[in-house]
């Protein structure tokens, strides 16, 4: 799983090289909003070093939807994460994101809610 946060980061910088180049909107993508909100969650873990997120293909996938598709734009990621807890002990989280943001490089974490299956 962490083989496809690496592939999610990969795409977010494609995508941000593509758009950069063709010279189109700037409004931020689902995936950005995912890739952000995956740094948030990471934060709250006890071993972030163990998070574990679904890829793409699996039914566990982060879905996405957007609050706000004008400046700021806002989003709300419904996810889940699998982790260490302070026994070492591998468990399930599901989380709630809400991200906004003004210019697509600067992030803020509006609402968060996390919780252990």
């Amino acid at each position: 799983m962490r083989t496809t946060t690496a592939i999610a980061v990969g795409l977010l910088l494609l995508t941000a090289g593509l758009t950069a180049c063709s010279g189109s909107s700037k409004t931020p993508s689902h995936t950005d909003a995912e890739v952000i909100c995956e740094s948030f969650v990471k934060k709250r873990l006890k071993s972030p070093g163990s998070a574990e997120f679904p890829g793409v293909t699996d039914a566990d996938y982060a879905r996405t939807k957007t609050i706000s598709n004008a400046k700021p734009w806002k989003f709300a990621v419904t996810g889940v994460v699998d982790s260490q807890n302070g026994f070492g002990a591998l468990v399930r989280s599901d989380y709630v994101c809400t991200v906004s943001t003004k210019n697509r490089t600067s992030w803020h974490l509006d609402d968060m809610d996390m919780h252990q299956r």
